[in-house]
């Protein structure tokens, strides 16, 4: 995810040759009832396509579709083999106030084929997915300034389709950060923890990490590299580590295109899962 913040801008006066620092507009006065006037909202900012969270919250009474195209996963180990596909995975933001959003992700659509790699035999489970609210506040940093922070709260529902979910209520909170780097670069870094349910109905927490860079590459088109771990407190649990790379297209100011691949570096995590994506701000 490519974020730009914004600093504060120097300007001309009229009447002399002297700079002056403008200030941000006040916009706290905006909510989901009276949105933000189009001329003062942000630069697009998105939670997709990396698993980074931006500290930047979305413009009061506005919305925002990031949703996937097509996501396939494959993991291979242990006398199986896991590929999974994914179409129209959407997270929905809405606008609250100034400096807070509300999320609702849905899987829509989740194909998944579990093979036996030494008899062959497949089993296959579709449906939609597990239903997760995310409700993300800012802290400082949201119109203006070098760094930002803020919070992400966040609950997995149990609404999956048979045999693709768990089954059980799951959620977390993360601190989110970023700051503008030397050279052009944006800094990303998420940390937290999430509560996930053990596979003899009890739970545990996974400590949650993510630290990203991003960089424009010319034009709209941007890069960002990230690595992503997630470490179970539990002794039987598996360290879930990734490397994720992935470019972003920005046309005009409301719509981005994305594409990206997700690599594992640890046993547990899934071995590849390359997607496509759009992201559209109304």
């Amino acid at each position: 995810m490519v974020v730009l913040l914004s600093s504060a801008s120097l300007a001309v006066g009229a009447d002399c040759s002297c700079f002056r620092l403008s200030q941000p507009p006040d916009k706290s006065t905006y909510n989901l009832f009276n949105p933000t006037p189009d001329n003062l909202l942000r630069d697009l900012d998105t939670d997709r396509p990396d698993k980074s969270t931006s500290p930047h919250t979305l413009d009061a009474g506005h919305f925002q579709i990031e949703s996937d195209f097509l996501r396939y996963t494959r993991t291979q180990g242990g006398g199986s083999r896991t590929e999974s596909w994914a179409w129209g995975s959407t997270d929905f933001r809405v606008g609250l106030t100034n400096r807070t959003e509300i999320q609702f992700y849905i899987p829509f659509y989740q194909s998944v084929r579990d093979t036996n790699t030494q008899t062959q035999r497949t089993q296959h489970t579709q449906g939609i997915g597990d239903l997760s609210v995310i409700l993300k506040t800012n802290f400082w940093g949201n119109d203006s300034g070098d760094t930002a922070g803020g919070a992400a709260f966040f609950v997995k529902t149990p609404t999956a389709s048979q045999g693709l979910g768990n089954g059980k209520v799951e959620g977390g909170a993360l601190f989110l950060l970023e700051a503008k780097l030397p050279l052009d670069f944006d800094l990303t870094f998420n940390t937290g923890a999430a509560l996930s349910a053990n596979d003899d109905g009890g739970y545990h927490a996974d400590i949650l990490n993510v630290i990203n860079l991003s960089h424009d590459i010319a034009g709209p088109f941007s890069a960002y590299a990230e690595f992503f771990s997630a470490v179970p407190t539990k002794h039987s649990g598996d360290w879930i580590g990734t490397v994720d790379v992935g470019v972003t297209m920005k046309i005009g100011k409301n719509l981005q295109f994305d594409a990206g691949m997700n690599i594992g570096v640890t046993r547990g995590a899934d071995d590849l899962e390359p997607f496509v994506g759009v992201t559209y701000r109304f």
